[in-house]
């Protein structure tokens, strides 16, 4: 508008020059001067207007070139805000799976009666206790079975004497037998008795051995080493046969037994690495030990063996999320930061060569590390705006603060 009014004011100048020199131009005509003089003042009125035509022709330019800057500076565009960009890279990360499951004894030993009908005299373990191989964790009350053993060693020397004796007679009657005394029948006879009596001993013998080894069953000792789980025992209670009394969690090592979809077991192998993360974020370490070759009938998922090391703070049946590295796979990946989520889309910002932001829909494979996984929908050569996204429009013009490293 400015441009218009000046333009307008210096052509109502060029106008009111023009009369003027006009109406000096009459007035020379009207007077009687002589043939030069005449001439020279018909010369005046030309040269006068040429060079006013010059000036105002060089301050019209000069006018037009300062309201064209003045103009150009009005319509520059202002940045919505100074960013920083990148350029996507291609980073080889590794593959993931996923899960959830329980923290359970890798063999958890029942701790049972041997021996039933007597009553526990002494329990010396509780819970949480560890214990090594041929401890001692209870003891039954073995006065009977201490009886029964003597009662049998008498039935074995009785067992004995008669056998001593059946043997004598059968020698005696072999003799009588050679001389003719007694029949060879009479014979057999006191054979037969000899080696009834013989095995009579061997069933006293067999008898006291049984009741030796029930007395070693009163000694209820730890299988293996590891750390008690559960207890029973109670000292006074009567025990049946086959009773539990303790529950061992064999070497004290715990595995993770995590729930797979069905259509990743067959990514899974032994030996395979896996991090198990707890409540507050602490990752511990393990190792695929076993693929379950069957889905559970409950939960329609696969089942994986995960040995945990020795010596870790995790509790039985406390439900833990964790990863399997299965392999490794290129992505290309950009900071987190540069996708902003819109309408249920993922979106990037990408900077044209005018500066301005173009919204530009991507697929995502997900997060990783702080890093979006980039799928389709933008180049490694596009430039991206990293921080502010979620408050850019498409066009928007913007600053440029910094290029963040390629390196991600």
């Amino acid at each position: 508008m400015e441009k218009i009014t000046k333009v307008i004011k210096l052509k109502e100048l060029v106008c009111q020059l023009g009369y003027k020199i006009k109406k000096i131009n009459n007035l020379i005509k009207n007077k009687k001067f002589s043939f030069r003089f005449k001439f020279k003042f018909k010369l005046i009125p030309a040269i006068v207007f040429t060079g006013i035509m010059i000036i105002i022709l060089i301050a019209a330019g000069s006018i037009i070139r300062s309201c064209n800057s003045k103009h150009q500076n009005a319509i520059a565009p202002i940045p919505v805000m100074t960013v920083t960009i990148t350029k996507p890279v291609v980073k080889e990360l590794p593959i993931i799976i996923h899960a959830n499951g329980n923290i359970q004894a890798w063999q958890e030993t029942i701790i049972g009666a041997e021996v039933g009908g007597l009553d526990l005299s002494e329990v010396d373990v509780n819970i949480g206790d560890t214990v090594h191989k041929g401890q001692l964790l209870a003891k039954l009350n073995a006065d009977q079975v201490n009886a029964d053993i003597i009662q049998q060693i008498a039935n074995v020397a009785e067992a004995r004497a008669n056998l001593e004796q059946a043997l004598t007679e059968a020698r005696q009657a072999a003799i009588l037998q050679n001389a003719g005394a007694i029949s060879s029948q009479d014979l057999l006879q006191y054979q037969t008795k000899a080696k009834t009596n013989q095995a009579k001993l061997d069933a006293a013998n067999a008898a006291l051995r049984l009741q030796q080894l029930k007395l070693s069953y009163t000694l209820i000792k730890a299988p293996d080493d590891g750390i008690i789980s559960s207890r029973t025992a109670t000292v006074g209670s009567v025990i049946q046969n086959g009773s539990e009394l303790f529950r061992l969690v064999r070497e004290n090592r715990l595995e993770w037994q995590a729930e797979v979809k069905p259509s990743d077991m067959g990514l899974i192998k032994t030996g395979q690495l896996v991090a198990v993360i707890n409540d507050n974020g602490n990752i511990t370490q393990g190792k695929v030990r076993q693929v379950a070759p069957a889905l559970n009938q409950n939960t329609r998922n696969g089942t994986v063996y995960v040995d945990l090391p020795k010596g870790t703070n995790l509790k039985m049946g406390t439900y833990m999320s964790g990863s399997i590295q299965v392999g490794s796979q290129q992505f290309m990946v950009a900071p987190e930061l540069a996708i902003v989520n819109r309408e249920g889309y993922y979106y990037v910002m990408r900077l044209d060569s005018k500066r301005h932001a173009r919204q530009t829909k991507v697929q995502l494979y997900g997060y990783r590390d702080k890093l979006a996984l980039i799928e389709s929908g933008i180049n490694l050569t596009d430039t991206i705006i990293v921080d502010g996204v979620g408050f850019l429009n498409d066009g928007d013009f913007v600053g440029v603060a910094a290029v963040e490293s390629q390196s991600i």
